[in-house]
C-alpha cells in the first residue's frame, strides 16, 4: 500500500510538473506575441495577440469612447493595472491590456485620449481652453460613512438576505444566526421582539456601509484639459476619464438626507453596449452643490438655461399606476394558504387599508414630481418621491425620437414619447399627442441642423 501510495504521489507530481511547464511555455509565448502600438499616421490603435490563433485588432482613434484603468486585489498587491479600451456601442467586451505598471498604464491612457481628441471640433476645444481652472475633489472616511448611513437600506436588506441564503449551508451560519432574523415565521400572537428588530436594523446598516466603502473607497475626482478623471473602488479599483463631448446623458439623484448633508449623487451615461449597458455608467456620490455646478459647467458646451417649456402627464397615469399597485393584493390568498396564516378578517382589512393609503399617497406624490422640460439645448425629466431624479439630455446628442400609442390610449389621444440616445432611452408616458409631435419635430430639427457630432 505504501509503495502504491508513493507511486501515486510520484505520478501526480509528474503530471503537475508537466502541466506547470506547459502553462509556463504558453504564458511565455502569449507574452512574446502580445504587441500593441499607436499609429498616428493611420490614426489607429493596433493590438496583436494569440498563440495558436493569431489576432490583429485595429481601433480607429475616433471610435474610442472610453479608456479605463482597473485593478483587482491581486493587481493591487503586485502594483499593476489593466487598461480597458471601449468603442461606441460595441457588442464585444472592451479590449483589455493586463499587468501594466501604473506609469505605463497612465501614459497609454493619456496618449489614446489625446489622439482621440484630434477628432473633436474647434468649438469643443475652445470651450475647454476657456473653462475654469483645474480642480479636484476626494471623499474622506467621514463622508463615506455618512453616505453609507443615508444610502438605500432596501439594497442593504437584499444584500443581507442574499448573503445569508447563499452562505448559510456552506458555512453553517444557521448555527450562529437564527433564521428568524431573516425569514420571520408569521405569528400574530407572538410579535417580533425589540432585540431582533434592532439586530436586523444594525445588520442592514452595517452591510450598507460596507457596500459603500467597497464601491467608493478612495474616490478622487480631478478636472483637467484631458477630461474628468475619476478613480474609486476597494475590491475593484477603476480609473475612468470622462470626456464632455461623449457623455450621452446625466442623472442627478438625491433624497432629503442627502440634500440636507449636501451629498448628492451624479451618474454619467456613455455609449452603452447592447450586451452590457451597465459597463458605460459611472456613478459618483457625495457631490456638493458647488461641485455639481462645476461638473455641469464642464460637461455641457453651453450653460444650462432656464427651461422654457414644461409638459406634465395626463391624470390617467395616476389611475394606471394605482391599478397596477393593487395587483399584489391578489397574492394575499396565495401567501395565506402557503404559510397557513388563517388571517382574521380584521387583520385583512387593516393590511389592505394601510397598503391602499400608502399606495395612493405615493402615486399622487410621484405624479406631482413628473415633469418634462426642454429648452434650445436640453431636455430635462424630473421624477421621484423619496429620491428625486433629474435626467439631462443634450438634444444634439440624441439619435432618434419615437412616439408609441397603445390601443387603449387612442380614444384619449395620449402617447408615450421616447428619446433614444447611445447611452440609453428616456421615456415620458401619457402626454397629449399634439404636444408630443410638436416636441418631436423640434428635437428632430435640432438633431438634423447641428454640425456637431459626439463620435
Amino acid at each position: 500500500m505504501n509503495g502504491l501510495d508513493s507511486q501515486t504521489i510520484l505520478n501526480a507530481a509528474i503530471v503537475a510538473t508537466i502541466i506547470f511547464i506547459l502553462a509556463l511555455a504558453y504564458s511565455i509565448l502569449y507574452f512574446s506575441r502580445f504587441v500593441f502600438l499607436i499609429n498616428p499616421r493611420t490614426e489607429e490603435f493596433v493590438l496583436q495577440k494569440g498563440v495558436f490563433n493569431s489576432q490583429t485588432i485595429s481601433l480607429p482613434f475616433n471610435k474610442i469612447q472610453q479608456v479605463n484603468l482597473r485593478r483587482n486585489l491581486v493587481q493591487r498587491l503586485i502594483g499593476v493595472y489593466s487598461v480597458l479600451i471601449d468603442t461606441a456601442g460595441s457588442k464585444e467586451k472592451e479590449e483589455e491590456i493586463k499587468a501594466l505598471s501604473r506609469i505605463k498604464a497612465e501614459k497609454l491612457a493619456e496618449l489614446l485620449i489625446s489622439y482621440s481628441r484630434l477628432e473633436e471640433n474647434i468649438q469643443q476645444e475652445e470651450k475647454e481652453e476657456k473653462a475654469a481652472e483645474d480642480w479636484h475633489f476626494s471623499l474622506n472616511i467621514l463622508q463615506l460613512l455618512k453616505l453609507g448611513l443615508i444610502s438605500n437600506y432596501l439594497r442593504g436588506l437584499l444584500l443581507l438576505i442574499t448573503f445569508y441564503l447563499t452562505l448559510k449551508d456552506q458555512f453553517f451560519l444557521n448555527k450562529f444566526i437564527p433564521p428568524e432574523f431573516i425569514m420571520v415565521e408569521p405569528n400574530l400572537d407572538s410579535p417580533l421582539s425589540v432585540w431582533k428588530i434592532i439586530l436586523l436594523l444594525l445588520a442592514i446598516i452595517t452591510v450598507t456601509v460596507a457596500d459603500t466603502f467597497i464601491k467608493y473607497y478612495g474616490l478622487r475626482l480631478k478636472k483637467s484639459n484631458s477630461g474628468l478623471q475619476v478613480e474609486m473602488g476597494l475590491r475593484k479599483n477603476k480609473k475612468v476619464s470622462l470626456k464632455a463631448k461623449r457623455v450621452q446623458a446625466i442623472e442627478i439623484l438625491n433624497n432629503p438626507f442627502q440634500q440636507r448633508l449636501n451629498l448628492q449623487k451624479i451618474k454619467f451615461f456613455l455609449a452603452s453596449s447592447p450586451n452590457d449597458p451597465e459597463k458605460s455608467i459611472t456613478t459618483i456620490p457625495g457631490i456638493s452643490q458647488e461641485l455639481l455646478s462645476k461638473i455641469l459647467g464642464y460637461m455641457h458646451v453651453n450653460p444650462i438655461k432656464k427651461q422654457v417649456t414644461q409638459i406634465i402627464p395626463n391624470k390617467l397615469l395616476i389611475f394606471k399606476k394605482i391599478s397596477a399597485g393593487f395587483l399584489p393584493l391578489l397574492l394575499i390568498p396565495i401567501i395565506s394558504k402557503f404559510y397557513n396564516l388563517n388571517l382574521p378578517l380584521k387583520w385583512l382589512i387593516i393590511i389592505i387599508s394601510v397598503y391602499s393609503v400608502i399606495l395612493l399617497g405615493y402615486q399622487l406624490l410621484y405624479f406631482r414630481s413628473l415633469r418634462l422640460s426642454f429648452s434650445e439645448e436640453f431636455i430635462l425629466k424630473n421624477s421621484g418621491v423619496w429620491e428625486n431624479k433629474q435626467q439631462y439630455l443634450e438634444i444634439w446628442k440624441l439619435q432618434a425620437v419615437s412616439i408609441s400609442q397603445p390601443l387603449w390610449y387612442r380614444k384619449k389621444n395620449l402617447v408615450t414619447l421616447t428619446f433614444h440616445s447611445a447611452g440609453g432611452d428616456v421615456s415620458f408616458e401619457l402626454i397629449d399627442r399634439n404636444k408630443a409631435e410638436s416636441l418631436m419635430d423640434y428635437v428632430l430639427y435640432k438633431i438634423e441642423s447641428t454640425s456637431r457630432g459626439w463620435m
